[in-house]
């Protein structure tokens, strides 16, 4: 008896240890977006699922994220391949969604904390449609903020100042060989983008612009009359049979009034607007504009990096100047897999639930003791 009250004693032991490391666990995630895969082959699926299991296991080693407390933290997934580059690299990332106090109380979370890999704008901003012959993205370049150990280079740098306009984000970017994943646009490449983006390859956006203009307002509205008449009798039609013909009849005087107001008012302003456009069809084109500026450019100036200050070209010293930028495509090829990973971008942001305290605090922690290093170990595994 003694030797088995002793086999169950331990086994009683082992069991409330277990117990114990079960209570002490770190509480699972919530999932909000599970990964969803297309154009993706098994083992790219394998792949991918690796990558973010091991960025999640590195975001968990900051105990304010792994231990929640006063917040509810969803996880959500995202993969695909590059949409621009269909034979390319796939992009991938979690993001943390953060509910304060829970998700059952505050349905509206915002994502705190983002992990993206071989994200191309790194968080450069895209400049509207802008974009170079090949169908790259122009993008501006953020201000640089303090490095953190191993990036590449960070952008902005988490801020938490009051006012809120003085708050800012965080992006921290690590590369393959801590190489720059974009290539500064000269100031030629950029005005021969705006050309390019006013005008078309052809200048049949500059052609179909100018040709729209010799319509005026008051043709426009007569070449709208039949429909106009079509839309007006149907809803007459619609009037008699729910109020009756004389409900129809004062609608038709109402609609026939405003037809004969607005063609007469439109009538009266056509000369005018005929002399107005005719005045701007004799201006250049704002291709030409950019052409002009181009051709006043010296070798040296042509070749200088493109600077924006206030959405123009600026001096490199101008205040608040930023550079414009290309994705580098050499960077971005994929050579063995589309999974692989060449780049990773961490994105932290200071807005609204983000700003509840505890959830601020552990935003705050990760930002100043995440384990750096470990990303920069992912994206210099060999492939």
């Amino acid at each position: 008896m003694t030797g088995r009250l002793a086999v169950l004693c331990l086994a009683l032991v082992a069991l409330a240890g277990n117990a114990g490391a079960q209570r002490s666990a770190p509480p699972p995630w919530g999932i909000g977006y599970p990964p969803e895969f297309v154009d993706a082959t098994p083992a790219e699926r394998a792949s991918v699922m690796t990558t973010l299991d091991e960025i999640e296991r590195i975001l968990r080693q900051v105990p304010e994220l792994a231990q929640p407390h006063g917040f509810e933290i969803v996880k959500n997934f995202g993969s695909n391949p590059l949409a621009s580059e269909p034979t390319g690299l796939f992009h991938m990332g979690i993001g943390l969604q953060f509910f304060a106090p829970s998700r059952a109380i505050e349905h509206e979370g915002r994502s705190c904390i983002q992990v993206d890999v071989n994200f191309r704008n790194g968080r450069p901003s895209e400049l509207r449609s802008l974009v170079a012959e090949d169908g790259r993205e122009f993008l501006l370049e953020f201000p640089v903020g303090e490095p953190k150990p191993g990036s590449t280079v960070v952008y902005e740098g988490l801020r938490w100042d009051t006012p809120e306009l003085d708050r800012r984000p965080g992006f921290v970017t690590f590369t393959r060989g801590s190489v720059f994943p974009w290539i500064p646009v000269t100031r030629e490449q950029y005005l021969r983008a705006q050309i390019l983006d006013v005008e078309g390859k052809s200048g049949h956006k500059e052609t179909s612009f100018r040709k729209a203009l010799e319509r005026t307002s008051y043709d426009r509205w007569m070449d709208e009359a039949a429909a106009r008449k079509q839309q007006r009798e149907a809803s007459i039609a619609s009037m008699a049979r729910a109020q009756g013909p004389a409900a129809a009849d004062e609608l038709r005087k109402t609609l026939e009034q405003t037809e004969r107001e607005v063609t007469e008012s439109l009538k009266a302003q056509d000369a005018e607007e005929r002399g107005r456009t005719r005045e701007f069809l004799a201006t250049s084109s704002l291709g030409d504009q950019y052409r002009r500026e181009l051709a006043a450019l010296s070798e040296s100036e042509r070749r200088s990096p493109a600077m924006l200050s206030g959405g123009v070209l600026a001096a490199a010293d101008a205040q608040g100047a930023h550079r414009v930028l290309l994705p580098d495509p050499e960077f971005w090829r994929a050579r063995r897999s589309r999974t692989e990973v060449h780049s990773i971008t961490l994105s932290f942001y200071p807005y609204q639930t983000c700003m509840v305290p505890a959830v601020r605090e552990a935003v705050e922690k990760a930002y100043a003791t995440l384990d750096w290093m470990a990303f920069k170990r992912m994206v210099e595994r060999p492939w």
